[in-house]
Formats: C-alpha cells, structure tokens, sequence
C-alpha cells in the first residue's frame, strides 16, 4: 500500500511538470522527497515535453498550416501582438525560455522557440537549465514556509 502511494505521488509530481514546473517541487516538500528526488521527477517529466514537442514540431507546423485559413494578401499588423513583439525583441531566446517552465508553458515556449529558428540543442539544453533552477526555487521556497500552493 506504501509503495502505491509513492508511485502515485511521482505520477504526480511527474504529470505536473509536462506543463509547468512549479507545483511539481511545491508539493515535493510534504511528499517527503529528497531534492535529488525531486529534481529527478520535475526535470525529467519538463524534459520529456520539451523532447516530444521537439520530435513533432514540424508536424504541428504543417498541422497548423492545414487547419488556419490561408490569406491571400500579406497580414497588417495586429496591435494585440505588440507585447509579444516588444517582449521577444527585448529578452529574445533566453528571455522566452526562463519564463518558459512557470509562466508561458514548455510545450508553448519550446514550440516558439522552435519555430522561430533557434536549434533543438540549444533549446533542451536552456530549458534543463532553466527547469532545474525553477524547480530547485520553488522547492527551496516551500521548505523555508513559503506556501506556493493553497491546501
């Protein structure tokens, strides 16, 4: 029954982390995990997602193609994509892939990342770096009595 509810909580803990990687680590901390531990099941399940996104990045590109309508005359500009436009021009690459793991999502920062040039190394690679720091933050955070999540 014990060794149930341990799988149970690295399901968990690994499923919250294809998406984002803060809750993962926050309930690492009454789950008993080590940070090792935490780290293995929080980066892995981040790095997963950034990896199969990765694999079938062109398939959703082309996937994309086929189902927005096609424009016959070249797009104005939009004024709801200003923010964006400013933000990427700003932070760029590595401003997207640290926000990436907490706020934007790993299979919307890698797939922008991706799609706009930057090769797959360097985007595994900044995103590992990134997940592991954010991970590391959020359950640092959590042990020191900052509650992250409302239980």
């Amino acid at each position: 029954m014990a060794m149930e509810i341990y799988l149970l909580q690295i399901q968990s803990v690994f499923l919250l982390s294809l998406w984002k990687t803060y809750i993962g680590p926050a309930l690492s901390v009454p789950y008993g995990f080590s940070y090792f531990e935490m780290l293995l099941f929080n980066v892995s399940g981040a790095m997963l997602s950034g990896y199969v996104i990765l694999h079938f990045s062109h398939r959703i590109n082309v996937l994309l193609g086929t189902l927005l309508p096609k424009r016959q005359s070249k797009p104005g500009f939009k004024p709801h994509l200003r923010k964006y436009l400013r933000f990427w021009r700003r932070y760029g690459f590595y401003g997207v892939m640290a926000l990436t793991p907490v706020f934007v999502g790993i299979p919307l920062g890698v797939w922008l990342s991706a799609r706009l040039g930057t090769g797959k190394k360097r985007i595994m690679v900044t995103l590992f770096v990134c997940c592991v720091f954010w991970a590391s933050l959020s359950y640092f955070a959590t042990l020191s009595g900052f509650n992250l999540v409302d239980s």
